[in-house]
């Protein structure tokens, strides 16, 4: 099953590329648009992912606080 999946993973990719190509042969899109959108859809995945990260550290530090009281609790019973 994993190779039917990766197979699978390795068709998505080259459909895209193939789509890709497509676009800048047929419409005549400069590569500068191209290359300059693939940066911005970095960045912005990059943003996504430090936001994601964030709230992750944010929702860690509130289960660890949350965890102490409840040992202090605990303790002075």
């Amino acid at each position: 099953m994993a190779q039917k999946r990766r197979r699978s993973f390795i068709t998505s990719v080259l459909a895209c590329i193939a789509f890709i190509a497509a676009a800048i042969w047929s419409w005549d899109l400069p590569v500068a648009d191209v290359v300059s959108y693939l940066i911005l859809m970095l960045v912005f995945l990059a943003v996504i992912v430090a936001v994601a990260f964030g709230f992750g550290a944010l929702l860690n530090w509130l289960r660890r606080r949350n965890d102490q009281r409840d040992d202090r609790r605990n303790d002075d019973r």
